[in-house]
């Protein structure tokens, strides 16, 4: 019995040995795979390493700046010739273009400077903005805008010290460039650097609910502070931007402009301004997808020659020799993801007016203006959004002294714009204009408050 029994042990430890050397076997198979395959994963991080670094010295030599040029002439060859349904070819050169169009209709029933008898008007303006840029990498952009347009809506019917229409562009159907200019990062873009022809309107007195007239409100108050007395159109200049990391809840902002936009002697009439950005949501650590806003405090300087204006029979408005400066504030703040409001405020020297321009033109001394926006989330139309805007713009006394009316001229407007598609919008769009250009006679119109209606359609493809 003893002899069956130790035979039976050793069956037992043979098959236990065995089994285990099998156990063992196949943990260092396993392991041996899963070396193998660790290997072949960091053999695949590395290529995809390579590909990136490969995709982005295509991106960067896809056109010598030489071929950039040519195709961005290229293209505003066809665009200034082009003809309906030919289309628009675009050489590969590595170019993001985008482009959208604005329609925009606009009414009155009491105009005040259509002529006796014509103060019923119904007007439409087209514009259209073209742009064509290029990354360099995380390093730089450049950028050429093409603004053709045609038409001013109720604008020239209305005799008034801010007009109902920023969009109007008339150029009679011409493709004139509006800007041009190369932008430049350092130090993890802590420093921007912009140069070429410009839109000052673009590095001062921004606004994130009242400042885009294409999706926004239409009025020109409500786009930028009209008591900035800006240079003539877009030109050559430059900008300075400073965003340091260690205060990302700050930034500061400097601009200098050719003010005349002549293109002579270009560090002769400076439109110069400093605007300091505060943006409280970070500094107070707060949720930015609620509580985002912007507080921007400015100043700035035009050199162009200016008069200075006297009282009606005086004299002594002859010297040019001035310039003209001005402080202002800009407000945005979100209060819900769906709901904010805006405010502006503006003041520049009340006793000048510019040279070269009518001595009776109105000097606007300050202006005020605010309003709310709201998306349509809370009625479920996401995409949607209604807006409320009013302001008043004060003429100095120095301009009611020599003779002109002096009451403050005030507007309101709303809009609704309805997102059909997701390129195309309808905005439907009110205004009420009282005491137009500082006065309130009955002969300027059929009555002393001015209704403008109209509809804005923007469609971006």
């Amino acid at each position: 019995m003893a002899r069956y029994s130790f035979r039976i042990l050793a069956v037992l430890l043979f098959c236990v040995v065995y089994f285990k050397g099998i156990a063992f076997a196949s943990e260092a198979e396993m392991m041996a795979q899963i070396k193998e395959l660790k290997a072949k994963v960091l053999e695949l991080e590395q290529i995809n390493l390579r590909v990136t670094e490969i995709e982005k010295q295509l991106k960067m030599q896809s056109c010598s700046l030489f071929e950039q040029s040519q195709t961005v002439q290229q293209v505003r060859n066809q665009l200034i010739q082009y003809r309906p349904g030919e289309g628009v070819t675009i050489p590969p050169c590595g170019l993001e273009i985008s482009a959208a169009a604005t329609l925009v209709m606009q009414g009155t029933p009491n105009a005040n400077n259509a002529g006796e008898k014509h103060d019923k008007t119904l007007d439409a303006a087209w514009s259209s903005d073209i742009f064509i840029q290029k990354a360099f990498d995380d390093w730089g952009k450049a950028l050429i805008h093409l603004e053709p347009g045609q038409g001013q809506g109720a604008e020239n019917e209305l005799f008034v010290f801010s007009n109902v229409n920023r969009d109007q562009n008339d150029t009679d159907a011409n493709v004139p460039v509006t800007e041009l200019w190369y932008e430049h990062y350092l130090f993890n873009k802590q420093v921007v650097l912009t140069a070429g022809k410009l839109d000052p309107a673009n590095y001062l007195d921004q606004n994130e609910y009242a400042h885009d007239e294409t999706t926004q409100f239409l009025g020109r108050m409500f786009k930028q502070n009209p008591a900035i007395e800006w240079p003539n159109d877009n030109t050559v200049g430059g900008r300075l931007t400073l965003a340091p990391d260690f205060a990302k809840y700050m930034s500061l902002e400097m601009s200098y402009f050719d003010a005349d936009n002549n293109y002579e002697n270009v560090f002769a009439r400076p439109f110069a301004s400093v605007q300091l950005n505060l943006k409280p949501s970070i500094l107070l650590g707060l949720n930015s997808e609620q509580w985002d806003g912007n507080y921007r405090f400015y100043g700035w300087l035009n050199d162009l020659p200016h008069q200075k204006l006297v009282a009606a029979g005086e004299t002594g408005g002859d010297d040019w020799g001035r310039y003209n400066t001005g402080v202002g504030f800009s407000i945005d703040q979100m209060i819900t993801d769906a709901f904010g409001v805006f405010g502006r405020f503006g003041w520049q020297r009340p006793d000048l007016v510019l040279a070269s321009t009518n001595p009776n033109a109105a000097p606007v001394e300050g202006s005020w203006s605010g309003g709310i926006q709201m998306t349509g989330k809370y009625w479920r139309r996401d995409d949607d959004v209604l807006a409320f805007g009013v302001g008043q713009l004060f003429p100095s006394k120095y301009y009611k002294d020599a003779g002109n009316g002096g009451a403050a001229e005030g507007h309101f407007e709303a809009y609704y714009k309805i997102r059909l598609f997701k390129w195309l919008a309808i905005t439907p769009d009110v205004q009420i204009i009282w005491n137009p250009h500082g006065v309130n006679h009955d002969y300027l119109g059929e009555d002393k408050t001015i209704f403008v209606y109209g509809v804005r359609s923007q469609l971006d493809f």
